[in-house]
Parts: C-alpha cells; sequence; structure tokens
C-alpha cells in the first residue's frame, strides 16, 4: 500500500491545525475511517479523496497523485478561448462528406440528458470516480481536455451556480460515456464530440444558459 497519502494528509492536518475528528465531522468519513487512511491501514476511495480535498483545499488530482494514481499534465495551455472554437469549426468544414451523419442536435440532446444525470448522486459518483482514468486513456489530448480538467475542479469543488455545476457535470459526463455522436477517427486527435460537447457547454457557460 501507498503510505504518501496518508502521511500526506496527517501533515495537511498539522498545517492548517485541523485534527482528524475534526476532519471527520467536515467530511462526513467516519473517525475511524479518517483515522485508518491516516495510519495506512486502508487505501481511501476517490470519493474520500474529493471530501478531503475540499476541506483541506487541496487540488483532488493532487491527492490523487499522492495515492498512487500517475496523473499526467499538459504542457501547452490554449489561453485563446476564439483559437479553440476556430480549430473544431475549422475541421468540421473541412470534413466535406464525413460528417453528413453529424448532427448537433444529436450532442444537445445528449447533454440535456446528462444534465439530470449530473444532479444525481449516481452520476455525481461516476464523475469523481471515472474522470481521471478516462482522461489517462484519452492521452490528455486537445485543447478541449483543459476545459475539461477545469470542469472537473470546478464540479468537485461545487465552484458555480446550480446550472453552471449541471451543465459542467454533463460535459464531463458525456466524455466518460462512451456513447460517442461523431466516430473519433473523424477528429485527428481524437474525442471530435467530446471536444464539441465541451464547446456546447462553453457557450451556454458564456451565453448564461
Amino acid at each position: 500500500m501507498n503510505h504518501r497519502i496518508g502521511d500526506y494528509i496527517k501533515e495537511k492536518l498539522e498545517e492548517k491545525q485541523i485534527t482528524m475528528r475534526a476532519l471527520s465531522k467536515k467530511t462526513n468519513i467516519n473517525i475511524s475511517t479518517v483515522s485508518r487512511i491516516i495510519n495506512h491501514k486502508r487505501k481511501p476511495t476517490n470519493q474520500h479523496l474529493m471530501e478531503i480535498s475540499k476541506v483541506l483545499d487541496i487540488p483532488f488530482e493532487e491527492l490523487l497523485q499522492k495515492n498512487g494514481l500517475p496523473v499526467k499534465t499538459t504542457e501547452k495551455r490554449i489561453n485563446d478561448e476564439q483559437d479553440y472554437t476556430a480549430m473544431v469549426k475549422h475541421f468540421l468544414k473541412q470534413s466535406g462528406d464525413q460528417c453528413d451523419s453529424f448532427s448537433m442536435k444529436k450532442i444537445e440532446e445528449k447533454l440535456y440528458e446528462y444534465e439530470q444525470d449530473a444532479e444525481t448522486e449516481e452520476g455525481q459518483r461516476l464523475i469523481i470516480e471515472n474522470f481521471q482514468e478516462k482522461k489517462e486513456s484519452a492521452g490528455n489530448q486537445g485543447a478541449y481536455m483543459q476545459q475539461l480538467t477545469s470542469f472537473f475542479h470546478r464540479f468537485c469543488h461545487k465552484k458555480g451556480t446550480r446550472k453552471e455545476l449541471i451543465l459542467m457535470g454533463a460535459a464531463l459526463i458525456y466524455f466518460i460515456s462512451t456513447a460517442d455522436v461523431v466516430p473519433d477517427y473523424l477528429f485527428p486527435v481524437g474525442y471530435l464530440d467530446d471536444a464539441i460537447a465541451v464547446q456546447v457547454v462553453m457557450n451556454l457557460l458564456s451565453n448564461k444558459y
């Protein structure tokens, strides 16, 4: 078992002068479970780590790394949202007949369906437990991944209005699910419909839905 996570949480508790009992109360994690995690007697779940990250104000990915998950980071960041939008639109324009079956409406319908899932405990658990694994399998490719990662952090830490969190949650569930509306082979870096789904949500957020 990886001992770093228990030591790291203990170190952060000491820094912030928070007791294990206080952590237990704020996270709704049983005190015996908190103690076992810190004393290397059990491995925390992603749900545990998400709750602990909120209380201790530590990035969720940082705790995942300490828990033994190899989380990659993307060195290149796309700062200009318009460049990203132009990239997606340019590809669709250049794809010609390949995109005859493509329907933005289908993606929007899926996102609407996932909005409802994002409000459920099951949907939230799906995001917390599976986003990092899917991100790793996708190879952290593309500007859309930067935005998805931002959505993930905001969703986990509830940084946004109820509607914003629902929209971001829908994009995350779309990414995690395997129900692709547009075949991935159509996009040079893969995951075309995921990228477009992110763009749809970004537009909704910027237009205040």
